[in-house]
């Protein structure tokens, strides 16, 4: 697709694709290089206002990791909500000589004007419709790629959902997993600007999924992360809605942990 100065690579395929296939697309023919990091970045699909402390937060924090490290960051591809935000966030990458690559990944039944980008082989401009059906949104004009998931539902989102987490963990190769059974304490590789991209294409890249607001679909994009695919996530709390209900839920288990742990030390 080609949307004003922003080109942008993309793919349509079927919920049961080979994630191997796609991964591979994605690392050779697409982004040439291999990332240090994945950020999938989950969350509100509606626009909303982030208060400008959190908002300052994220933007500084994004920028920087991803900038720096060579991260790839997948969202959900549309032009609404914490998508929307994270979009224009990598446009004003500082660092213009290490492009960010930011990965979309939309049910193909959801893209507004996704006629225009029923083609093969062809160069498209992608223009945003005036008109925008209920459960459809334009796609983020920021994105460098795009992957669409065709599962047959016209207007009806979460059908990537799935797809979404399986592809993020066979790029991660099961990055913590594999640190969870020779290590209790599984940490992230230091990242410097520096890192080498020189490493086996089958070597484990950390895949972190961060969460930012969002209701039952982001429920179950956190589900089919952490619990199907051993994914971390990570809770930017104070966002609201379900971020904010995990958030608690976690430090709740952690305070009944404790207090299990140290009434199990206390001498009977």
């Amino acid at each position: 697709a080609d949307n004003k100065s922003n080109r942008a690579e993309f793919i349509r395929i079927p919920p049961d694709a080979p994630v191997m296939q796609v991964k591979e697309l994605i690392s050779t023919k697409w982004c040439h290089e291999r990332p240090s990091l994945v950020i999938s970045v989950t969350g509100g699909a509606k626009d909303y206002n982030m208060k400008p402390k959190l908002l300052r937060a994220f933007r500084r924090g994004l920028l920087k990791v991803a900038s720096t490290t060579g991260a790839w960051i997948i969202t959900g591809g549309m032009n609404t909500g914490i998508m929307k935000l994270v979009g224009e966030i990598v446009q004003i990458n500082p660092n213009r000589h290490r492009p960010i690559h930011l990965i979309g990944i939309a049910t193909w039944g959801c893209v507004a004007g996704s006629d225009q980008l029923d083609v093969h082989g062809t160069n498209v401009h992608y223009a945003k419709p005036h008109v925008e059906e209920l459960n459809e949104a334009a796609l983020e004009p920021n994105h460098t790629e795009f992957i669409f998931v065709d599962d047959g539902s016209v207007r009806k989102f979460g059908g990537e959902i799935t797809f979404r987490a399986s592809l993020e963990q066979a790029i991660s190769g099961d990055f913590f997993a594999i640190r969870s059974n020779s290590d209790s304490s599984p940490t992230l590789p230091k990242l410097t600007p520096t890192t080498s991209f020189r490493s086996e294409q089958s070597d484990p890249i950390p895949v972190v999924l961060l969460v930012v607001e969002g209701g039952p679909n982001t429920v179950r994009t956190v589900h089919e992360a952490v619990v199907e695919n051993n994914i971390p996530a990570v809770f930017f709390e104070g966002t609201g809605r379900c971020c904010d209900l995990f958030a608690k839920a976690v430090r709740l288990y952690k305070e009944y942990r404790l207090k299990f742990e140290l009434s199990e030390e206390i001498p009977r």
